[in-house]
């Protein structure tokens, strides 16, 4: 890797020369462990002094704690008492639930137990930096040096011995803590805005939706009606998922998990099912305008269908008549949900039935301008809410990117020690990779990291695809390799961006046969990656999807065999070449001696696919050859 001039390569990436790389123990003091008092003593418990658990620690400041211990605990477990202001991580808990690699500031005087580590600044480094420092790499730091069998876990020890980077200047690295401290000041009041808004919400329909309160103008009488009596309802169904022939058309099938996610309306669902798995089930269309309910799982949850789709057998299709709006019955649903869950049927999953929502009593007014005027109110309720939380979205890309920036001295807030050459600067032997890559791939991994056969191999082959068939730019320069087109620069680009902005987790393992295979899991900060992802145009986003979804079908060989196909048919588009698939075949087998692994009937089948699913290349990009 060429390394811009005024930096100095680090595990971690880049950093300016004059910045200091070492451990925590030659920069920060203290590393105390707390401690459990005795449970079988009850004095010890329910007493004065907070008790911090590392379950509470969520890049915070901890003013109160879930438990309290006594004076007399701490004296005879020897515990400290930690100021505010104290460093607080995470040395042991489950990697599943992201225990560790977590961290918090005390910020009201309080004791841990041993699941916590205690580090306190010097005049080397404050701890507002190495709490935006560990935010950062907190989860790679545990990955890379907890240690362990059963529990992986970090000691004082370990912990002393971690890297860590920054400023000499301790004045610069509190101008860093303070600047991300301020964004996510805003966070948190916008955080605070939206819960105050969703309560307000949730006022106007206990009184509008009850009746309590009227709005100007109407004075006709109210009535309460069994559900069944004005909708028609019926139940989804599933297409057996062993023949593949009955998923990836296009039919949208909506499941549990979209009505979760799509809010009011329903504009596009995960799944699609071909009018060969419609046919053969129960499954049944829906039109737009449909209420979706949900009976199993999340129960009483519900959207408002706005496109023509089918659905599971765990959704129930709601169609008002004339005298009841979609609105207002959608807001009313929505309104008794946590009512309907104690109705739920038990068994091994509580659930609803058909008969029973149909035996729901709705309260409505009887004249559908005030259910209109009522869904109207909460509708704008709504907007408002949902204009607040993609505001706030906004500023938590505006801190990834700070951090990003902040945190390996391509932004510098104070006066520099030396002059440095900002990493944006194109250094001419260095290729530019561009943004969109980061993001086609942290998307690729969101939608298909559970597909099979997934893979390094099954991500490069999908971005090959994805790339050359919606004629995207992302800075890649294939070569000829055994498992197809390959380009390392460009996943080595994508691996570093996974790892700074803890998009996706890389998960290294061991096979019986010595090999090395890597793969790919999502965190819960892909959703920066998702919201960067709808800002594309959806007729791009739909193609890419379509392209994924056809891809997860496929096991690694499978794509591997696609991919290859597609570039030695797009190689002789680009040089205007004789095409039959004969020659496309012997391109295939020439490609390197791998190939002929794979049967000669399979490939020819590959062929068919490709022109059946439209994956048929036009000349698009560049021509890849041996290097």
């Amino acid at each position: 890797m060429n390394i811009p001039q005024g930096y100095k390569q680090t595990e971690f990436g880049p950093i300016p020369l004059d910045w200091e790389l070492c451990t925590f123990k030659d920069v920060l003091a203290t590393f105390s462990s707390g401690a459990t008092p005795y449970r079988g003593i009850p004095e010890y418990y329910n007493g004065d002094v907070r008790w911090i658990s590392s379950g509470e620690l969520n890049y915070n400041h901890i003013y109160d704690t879930l438990e309290h211990i006594s004076q007399q605990a701490v004296r005879n477990t020897n515990l400290r008492i930690h100021k505010p202001g104290t460093f607080l991580m995470a040395i042991t808990g489950l990697e599943a639930e992201g225990t560790r690699g977590r961290c918090a500031f005390v910020g009201a005087p309080s004791a841990t137990n041993q699941s916590c580590l205690a580090i306190n600044g010097t005049d080397k480094m404050c701890a507002e930096y190495l709490f935006w420092f560990y935010r950062m790499w907190g989860q790679y730091l545990a990955f890379k040096y907890c240690q362990g069998t059963k529990q992986q876990s970090y000691t004082a020890d370990i912990v002393k011995k971690l890297p860590i980077y920054g400023p000499k200047d301790i004045t610069e690295q509190k101008a860093i803590a303070e600047a991300l401290s301020d964004v996510d000041g805003l966070i948190a009041a916008l955080d605070k805005k939206i819960a105050k808004k969703r309560l307000l919400k949730q006022g106007a329909m206990q009184q509008l939706l009850t009746g309590k309160k009227r709005l100007p103008g109407f004075t006709d009488e109210w009535e309460t009606i069994r559900l069944g009596d004005w909708a028609t309802m019926n139940s989804g169904g599933t297409p057996t998922s062993s023949v593949p022939e009955y998923y990836n058309g296009h039919i949208p099938f909506l499941s549990i998990s979209d009505i979760t996610e799509a809010g009011k309306y329903i504009n596009k669902t995960e799944k699609t099912i071909t009018e060969k798995g419609l046919n053969n089930s129960s499954a049944r269309m829906f039109p737009a305008g449909t209420i979706m309910y949900a009976m199993y799982a999340s129960l009483g949850k519900c959207s408002i269908a706005n496109i023509e789709l089918s659905c599971s057998q765990a959704i129930l299709g709601i169609t008002p008549k004339c005298r009841i709006t979609p609105e207002y019955l959608y807001y009313y649903l929505s309104f008794i949900e946590e009512d309907v869950k104690d109705m739920g049927q038990t068994g091994t999953q509580s659930n609803l039935s058909k008969q029973i929502v149909q035996d729901f009593m709705v309260k409505l007014p009887s004249d559908i301008k005030e259910q209109q005027a009522i869904a109207t109110i909460l509708s704008d309720m709504d907007k408002e809410i949902a204009d607040l939380e993609a505001q706030r979205d906004k500023y938590r890309l505006l801190k990834s990117g700070m951090m990003q920036k902040l945190l390996t001295g391509q932004i510098r807030l104070v006066k520099q020690q030396a002059k440095i050459i900002p990493l944006g600067v194109e250094v001419p032997v260095v290729r530019e990779i561009p943004v969109a890559t980061h993001i086609i791939a942290g998307h690729i991994v969101n939608r298909s990291h559970k597909s099979r056969g997934w893979g390094r191999t099954k991500l490069q082959k999908s971005l090959h695809l994805i790339g050359y068939c919606a004629q995207l730019n992302l800075g890649n320069e294939y070569i000829r390799n055994t498992a197809g087109p390959d380009d390392q620069q460009l996943m080595n680009y994508i691996d570093q961006k996974f790892r700074q902005y803890r998009h996706v987790n890389k998960v290294c393992e061991k096979l019986p046969d010595g090999k090395t295979h890597y793969s790919y899991t999502p965190t819960p900060m892909i959703q920066d990656v998702e919201m960067a992802y709808e800002k594309y145009p959806k007729e791009l986003r739909e193609q890419i999807d379509a392209l994924i979804d056809k891809l997860n079908t496929l096991d690694l060989a499978g794509a591997e065999i696609l991919s290859t196909l597609y570039a030695v048919w797009n190689n002789r588009i680009i040089k205007q070449e004789q095409i039959t698939d004969d020659l496309l075949i012997a391109d295939f087998y020439a490609w390197s001696t791998h190939k002929a692994d794979f049967e000669e009937a399979r490939v020819r089948k590959a062929l068919n696919y490709m022109r059946d699913n439209n994956i048929i290349p036009v000349g698009w990009g560049k021509y890849i050859d041996k290097r």
